[in-house]
């Protein structure tokens, strides 16, 4: 039996439309601005698992997958509900959406700030850190450095404001 063959069995028909249903939720989502990524992304690993599950049933010989259809399906299903809701959680925590940038404003000293560049020196303006705050608003300011160089990634603490540089001095943590 070819692949095709064996993905228009009914018992697949019914993952491939979940893996449809997903992709469209995910399109239409992205066109009005709803965030619906964690339905999507439920949508498809539930595809993909029953897919895969149904794939090891035929390719190992272990008989139809049709008769294992609804452990399958209650499986793949109940995947697609975690992963997706792990998914919407994760994008909520740590991939927060940008709502503004604000570029080099004085006033945030003693903020904790991550560095962007490849490296911070001593000259003032010689890096940049960036920030987001509470409101989704993105902080970008120019840093220096006492020490001889801080790399990319580093987490500093804002001190004090060079008015003259337009620069922060960044404090290791």
């Amino acid at each position: 039996m070819s692949y095709l063959v064996f993905l228009t069995e009914w018992y697949n028909l019914v993952f491939l439309a979940l893996a449809a249903s997903g992709l469209l939720i995910a399109a239409v989502g992205r066109l009005q601005s709803r965030d619906r990524v964690g339905l999507a992304a439920g949508l498809v690993a539930a595809a993909v698992l029953g897919l895969t599950w149904n794939g090891a049933i035929h390719d190992l010989r272990l008989g139809s997958p049709a008769p294992r259809f609804p452990l399958v399906l209650t499986v793949a299903a109940a995947f697609g509900f975690v992963f997706g809701r792990w998914t919407a959680r994760f994008r909520d925590r740590h991939l927060r959406p940008i709502r503004g940038v604000a570029f080099n404003r004085p006033g945030f000293e003693g903020t904790e700030a991550k560095i962007v560049t490849r490296h911070v020196g001593p000259e003032p303006g010689s890096g940049r850190a960036q920030w987001q705050d509470e409101e989704g608003t993105l902080h970008v300011v120019h840093v220096h450095t006492e020490v001889e160089h801080l790399p990319f990634g580093r987490r500093v603490r804002l001190s004090e404001f060079d008015a003259d540089g337009r620069s922060y001095l960044a404090v290791p943590l």
